[in-house]
């Protein structure tokens, strides 16, 4: 018998005896009326409703974790060891592979011719079977992972289930002709070990669903293999996908099965409390409570007065008439059953047979009772329980109306704010868009004249720009022009010795130079004219003088990078004759970096002017050859 059916069955029976006492009612009935509104007597239960989805992935998962283990995967690992040849039973290949690379073991030779070569030492190679693959390792780590996961969360659960917080306080007050009491009383209650949780079937078939997975992992890693890997290093994330994980169906279930729960970040469960309130005590609840209050008085009052031995006796005194009495009703009952006996024609002892009979059908129909008696109670508290949820959703039902109702009226309050404000903002937008109309056009016609402002000092700027760029242009083709004066007359002073023939060619190539030189600078000239009307226009149409300046700009940095090539090629054409005269050699003079990129852009300008003299050369060969006559074509030959 446990503790609470010992308690239970004491109170049964001391509610018996109260129960008999008219004074013990009126006192209890005071009790319960005092103060009503203060007392206060709630038990908060939890109910865990356990989310499926892991439960079922491990479920699933754990069926290919138990064929991947029941594998066993290994590999031999290979150990030699140089022995004596007199411990060797067996020699394999490798001996004598290892044998043929290490002749100093053979450090005799036989003495006679014939016999075999024995050497003192050999190689033995032995094969192990080690199960400490990576794939086993995995599982082991797994396992170990799933038996953290499923056991943090399986306790959480169990704990809450069988938590149990209870709060009751109470305070009675009763004021007599000829008495005054007052009794206070305050109880917290938390235990963690409650066995009568809140019945909930689903959540206890997901609970035995969750022990199985923990038994089933605890039991994988008991097995032969995972105690064999467990003495190895466990791997640590992030796992290596070998083959066997990514192609092997049962490995690659078991991979998923981690990467799920490696990465689940939720607790699997959602915890709903459950609060049963007596406030205030019901009946048949604040008759029991009122015992408290009249048993602690009963205690004190004894005590305080120092009454023991005085009611002591007087139990005594009442428990020997009890008997007294009790003795008189059995003797009234054994004269009419010897009554009884005597009419019914019997003897005593068919009569007590009779009596026994119809005592073990009382006892049978007595157990019957007791049992439809249990299930009325049973039932009796289902619809206590209901009766409480009932009156708990009713009360909540009255505060969603209430709060339905507070929002309706907010609704109507904010719609009417709502219709106020947009009233006031669209008064105040008409404003501020007049107001931002007004400043928009004083900024408008501020921009306008600033806009005039700038496109006359532009024109006048471009005009200034143009006439420092023509005259820019015009300082430096006279410079070129002076420079090449100067080269040429040195050139022809310093070269004047030389064969007539390349005297000739080289003016030949002076005067040629000249030639372009001269068209060059006319055309430049022209341009210049041409740029000098363009302005004249400019005051005519600003747009025509910005493209006109830009397209004329174009042409004068084209003509200016055609005149630096031509300079360039002169020079390089200079520093090619003086190169074929042995006048110019690889000296220090050019291995600064100004000379050597001067000397760069010759060599560049000289390639370009080779490659469009050879293409002109190449076309003037072809047009020779294709325009001669076969007949003039062998007399050549000839």
């Amino acid at each position: 018998m446990g503790k609470l059916d010992v308690y239970y069955r004491g109170m049964k029976q001391y509610r018996k005896e109260t129960k008999k006492s008219t004074e013990c009612k009126k006192e209890r009935q005071a009790y319960i009326e005092s103060n009503a509104e203060l007392d206060v007597l709630n038990a908060t239960k939890f109910i865990c409703a356990i989310n499926e989805d892991w439960v079922e992935t491990i479920e699933k998962g754990l069926v290919f974790v138990e064929k991947a283990v029941a594998e066993e995967r290994q590999f031999i690992r290979t150990d030699g060891e140089i022995i004596p040849i007199e411990k060797v039973k067996k020699v394999s290949k490798h001996s004598v592979e290892h044998l043929a690379k290490h002749s100093e073991m053979i450090t005799h030779v036989p003495e006679n011719e014939g016999d075999d070569v024995v050497p003192d030492k050999i190689y033995i190679v032995e094969k192990l079977s080690d199960y400490a693959v990576y794939e086993n390792r995995f599982l082991y780590m797994l396992l170990c992972y799933l038996n953290d996961f499923i056991y943090f969360r399986l306790e959480k659960i169990e704990r809450l289930r069988t938590t149990y917080i209870a709060n009751f306080s109470m305070k009675k007050e009763v004021k007599t002709k000829n008495r005054e009491f007052t009794f206070e009383t305050v109880m917290y209650e938390k235990r963690v070990d409650n066995p009568y949780p809140i019945p909930d079937q689903s959540s206890v078939d997901m609970l035995q669903r969750i022990k199985n997975c923990l038994t089933i992992v605890t039991a994988l890693l008991n097995t032969n293999l995972m105690s064999e890997v467990s003495k190895t290093p466990m791997i640590k994330p992030p796992i290596t996908k070998t083959n066997v994980l990514k192609m092997n169906n049962n490995f690659k279930n078991a991979l998923a099965l981690y990467e799920y729960i490696s990465t689940y970040k939720g607790l699997g469960y959602e915890v709903k409390e459950v609060v049963k309130e007596y406030t205030p005590f019901e009946s048949e609840v604040g008759d029991e409570i009122a015992e408290i209050v009249s048993l602690t008085n009963f205690l004190v009052y004894k005590y305080g007065n120092d009454i023991q031995d005085v009611l002591e006796t007087s139990y005594k005194e009442e428990e020997r008439l009890r008997k007294i009495e009790e003795e008189k009703k059995m003797e009234e009952r054994i004269k009419r059953m010897r009554k009884k006996v005597s009419e019914s024609n019997q003897t005593m002892e068919e009569y007590m047979l009779l009596l026994e009979k119809r005592n073990n059908q009382l006892l049978k129909d007595r157990e019957s009772l007791y049992e439809a008696r249990e299930e009325i109670n049973r039932l009796n508290i289902q619809i206590d329980e209901l009766h409480l949820e009932k009156q708990e959703l009713l009360r909540r039902i009255d505060e969603l109306h209430e709060v339905i109702e507070e929002k309706i009226r907010e609704i109507a309050y904010l719609n009417q704010k709502y219709i106020d404000d947009m009233e006031a903002l669209k008064k105040k937008h008409e404003k501020e868009m007049r107001e931002e109309e007004a400043r928009h056009q004083k900024e408008v016609d501020l921009i306008n004249k600033e806009h005039q402002e700038e496109v006359d000092n532009l024109n006048k700027t471009h005009e200034d720009e143009i006439n420092t760029l023509v005259y820019n242009h015009q300082e430096e083709v006279d410079k070129l022009k002076h420079d090449h004066e100067t080269r040429e007359k040195q050139i022809i002073a310093k070269y004047n010795n030389d064969r007539k023939t390349l005297i000739q060619k080289y003016e030949e190539d002076i005067s040629m130079l000249n030639k372009k030189q001269s068209d060059t600078v006319y055309d430049y000239t022209s341009r210049i004219d041409g740029i000098n009307d363009e302005l004249n226009k400019v005051t005519l149409n600003r747009d025509q003088l910005i493209v006109s300046y830009e397209g004329q700009l174009k042409d004068l940095n084209y003509k200016y990078d055609e005149l630096n090539k031509f300079n360039e090629l002169l020079e390089a054409e200079i520093t090619s004759i003086k190169v074929t005269k042995g006048d110019l050699i690889p000296n220090e003079d050019y291995t600064s970096r100004e000379k050597f990129l001067e000397l760069e852009k010759q060599f560049n300008a000289f390639n370009r002017y080779f490659e469009e003299q050879w293409k002109m050369t190449k076309k003037q060969i072809k047009k020779e050859i294709l325009d001669v006559k076969p007949e003039q074509l062998e007399k050549k030959k000839k």
